[in-house]
């Protein structure tokens, strides 16, 4: 993790090599995360999504937000709420601030199937 801001933190594989880029946002007028023109982060999520679609990005949602095809996804952990954005905002209103930008290959964030899961928990097993 580095103390920058945005927040940057970089994931390494086992070979030393950066296997992740992840761009948290700043908030409060700090420096945000754009992309093709489209800011990113503290932004809400659907909004995101809509902007770059309009751009011809192509995208599938994850578990915690969207991937999209040039290598990177948008997500939130719901640590924001939408009165972060909008002061009007209800205290039950569901819409997601995008919180951060995961930047890899498109393919990393995509769920791993149940033999994947099964082998790399057979994997571990067999190194502890």
């Amino acid at each position: 993790m580095y103390d920058t801001s945005p927040c940057l933190v970089l994931t390494y594989a086992q070979d030393e090599t950066v296997e992740v880029v992840e761009i948290g946002y700043s908030g409060g007028g700090g420096e945000e995360v754009y992309f093709d023109g489209v800011q990113l982060t503290f932004r809400f999520l659907d909004d995101v999504v809509a902007d770059l679609a309009a751009k011809g990005h192509r995208y599938e949602p994850i578990d915690i937000g969207f991937r999209f095809e040039p290598g990177f996804a948008i997500f939130s952990m719901a640590s924001l709420g939408a009165w972060d954005l909008d002061p009007a905002a209800a205290d039950d209103d569901p819409r997601l601030v995008c919180e951060g930008v995961s930047v890899a290959p498109y393919d990393y964030f995509r769920t791993p199937t149940d033999e994947e899961i099964e082998a790399y928990i057979r994997s571990r097993e067999g190194s502890a």
